[in-house]
């Protein structure tokens, strides 16, 4: 009489493949969304970041630095921001005035719902009252970044909860 060989039947394999791949199946769904808002926090904090850069930098200077976020003229044209030696200077192209810009290609899935100016004086503070601009991913989520007249950057959330990020009031 012959003992069996030790190892997996087909029948065996196959099952454990459909397995995996059911669990698969359902685990893409949630990993697509958290690496979507992922990007949208990224961006968001970036934007935050190059405020808080350009205030600091300005303060050291001595001299005035401006941040514009310019959100897109059509679904089809894309969203940018830039820190910038002088007002109004094009974020969309790359340009002498420019310091540092990012462009909407740089955050895929992100889009920019509404921009922000700031002049950020040489003590660091901001020309004006607060500011924000609105960030958004494609599921809809959003997260807003506001400059206060002090010309500190944070990053809110409008709606729902996300870990480290507090709720815009």
């Amino acid at each position: 009489m012959r003992r069996p060989a030790p190892g997996f039947t087909m029948i065996e394999l196959a099952l454990a493949l459909v397995v995996l791949a059911i669990l698969a199946a359902l685990a893409l769904p949630d990993l697509g969304r958290r690496m979507e808002r992922q990007r949208l926090q990224g961006a968001a904090q970036g934007l935050a970041a190059d405020l808080a850069e350009a205030r600091f930098e300005a303060a050291r200077q001595g001299q005035a630095l401006f941040v514009e976020a310019r959100p897109a003229a059509s679904r089809d044209s894309g969203w940018c921001w830039a820190v910038a030696r002088s007002a109004g200077c094009d974020c969309a192209a790359a340009e002498a005035c420019q310091v540092h810009a990012v462009r909407s290609a740089d955050w895929r899935g992100v889009r920019l719902v509404e921009g922000l100016a700031v002049a950020l004086q040489p003590g660091g503070t901001t020309a004006g009252a607060q500011q924000a601009a609105l960030l958004e991913s494609s599921r809809g989520e959003q997260l807003r970044v506001e400059v206060s007249a002090l010309g500190r950057a944070r990053v809110c959330a409008t709606r729902g909860s996300w870990p480290n990020v507090p709720v815009c009031s």
